[in-house]
């Protein structure tokens, strides 16, 4: 059900008109990359639950885009011990990585990996830019904030 949610509003997305009123709108453009111009790689952690849904659904979106970057994949589920050593080489050596939700294991005592990874790559703060886009209804207008 929610797959098929996710790729009809991704559809609803790529066909929707522009907004005649450019000050109510942003545009979602992509800035190419320095250098050489190749695709730069990016590494994806799909996660648990609804993470490959969401990652899944950021995939296509970067494909239609025809976004200048390839993935690449690694399983990590949230009960597993550690992360894997080569998937932080992964992330070390792109200094990109999308990844959906990681399952934490409940009661004490155990490290998830959600704050493995934040203690391995030496991460304390996340910033979401959050902000209306074009065509897509939603309960607040105008919304630009980053939290």
């Amino acid at each position: 059900m929610a797959r098929r949610q996710s790729q009809a509003l991704l559809k609803h997305l790529i066909n929707s008109k522009p907004n005649p009123n450019p000050r109510l709108s942003r545009s979602v453009t992509y800035m190419p990359r320095p250098g050489d111009g190749a695709p730069r790689p990016v590494t994806l952690i799909p996660g648990d639950g609804i993470g490959p849904v969401v990652t899944g659904a950021v995939e296509q979106v970067m494909q239609a885009m025809h976004a200048p970057l390839y993935f690449e994949k690694y399983e990590v589920h949230g009960d597993m011990k550690k992360i894997p050593e080569e998937v932080l080489e992964s992330i070390r050596k792109n200094k990109v990585c999308l990844k959906g939700g990681l399952a934490t294991p409940v009661g004490g005592g155990v490290s998830s990996l959600n704050v493995q990874l934040r203690k391995e790559l030496d991460l304390y703060a996340s910033l979401v830019n959050c902000f209306n886009l074009r065509g897509l209804p939603t309960r607040h207008q105008n919304v630009d904030i980053v939290v």
